[in-house]
């Protein structure tokens, strides 16, 4: 399918109608999942279970099968569900969450009344993946981990597993933030590892052979509009430091048709509202934080090169 001679807005009219008739199909599919399984139509098949039906016949992989599986159980008994997940408000994942937390809860002899589930489902709609297991954690009263896992691995890796708390999490993530121009991927490893080296760097000094880590910018020395070759002055860092914490450090950018802030803090750098190149200047009141996608865009809207 070409669709390089789509226009902007009739591709992205396509896409929401094409998202909101896949969310449509998928709850009709968690339906259909669960009268099958009520009539155990697999077995009939050949099939020792609704999950091999869904893998083995219908194709679908084992992650995907099991969240729908999951979901539809949670529909079955919950079916205001359905149309939450029309709307787009709650998703298969959410739902699997729940349904593995009801399911824990019943494996210890507590009974999960239909109310609080509904509840439930009401509390973490359009809630991240993130966000819906904290809330569960606290409404399911799980026990904190605490204990450190390590596992080797068949390839000499190594896999780990550590609770950080709140305040250890949130300085993780003021660290990973203004480290997103060095560490693109936004790996928690790379974040240690770079972290680690730029310590022993310090204690040890340059010249320590297993020293590798990139030069690692100044947190606040954000890059500023990559589209823009004009010669600029040098932007003074405390104007950049003030220039972050009016932001909230995070992108500024405001959808124009849904007035929504980006909010992003993935590699924010300055950008002149009017660019050097078309007259613009240095000056507090024409730069603004963007992260780099909407630097990029803006510096398109301009008709200037983001290379």
């Amino acid at each position: 399918m070409d669709l390089s001679k789509v226009s902007n807005v009739e591709l992205l009219n396509r896409l929401e109608k094409l998202a909101r008739t896949e969310r449509k199909i998928t709850h009709l599919i968690l339906w259909h999942i669960n009268e099958v399984e009520s009539r155990r139509l697999f077995a009939e098949l050949g099939f020792d279970s609704m999950f091999k039906y869904l893998t083995k016949h219908l194709g679908y992989g084992e992650d995907s099968a099991y969240r729908r599986l999951q979901a539809a159980r949670l529909l079955k008994q919950v079916p205001a569900v359905a149309e939450k997940l029309e709307e787009g408000s709650l998703n298969l994942t959410q739902l699997t969450q729940v349904q593995k937390c009801i399911k824990q809860e019943i494996k210890i002899g507590n009974r999960v009344e239909t109310a609080k589930t509904e509840q439930i489902l009401e509390d973490i709609q359009n809630k991240s993946s993130f966000e819906t297991l904290k809330y569960l954690a606290q409404e399911f009263d799980q026990p904190i981990q605490t204990h450190e896992i390590r596992k080797p691995q068949q390839d000499n890796s190594v896999r780990l597993e550590i609770t950080f708390s709140e305040d250890q999490m949130e300085i993780l993530e003021k660290a990973k933030s203004p480290l997103s121009h060095v560490l693109p991927e936004e790996n928690w490893a790379d974040l240690f590892t770079h972290l680690a080296k730029k310590h022993i760097q310090k204690e040890l000094g340059k010249s320590n052979p297993n020293q590798k880590s990139p030069k690692m910018p100044d947190q606040t020395a954000l890059p500023r509009n990559p589209a823009s070759s004009t010669k600029r002055a040098h932007i003074k860092l405390t104007l950049k430091r003030e220039l972050l914490r009016n932001a909230g450090y995070c992108c500024e950018y405001i959808n124009p048709k849904t007035k929504k802030k980006c909010d992003s803090v993935y590699q924010l750098q300055i950008d002149h509202r009017l660019p050097l190149a078309k007259g613009g200047s240095d000056k507090k009141e024409n730069l603004r934080v963007l992260c780099r996608t909407h630097n990029l865009l803006a510096a398109k809207q301009w008709g200037l090169s983001s290379r």
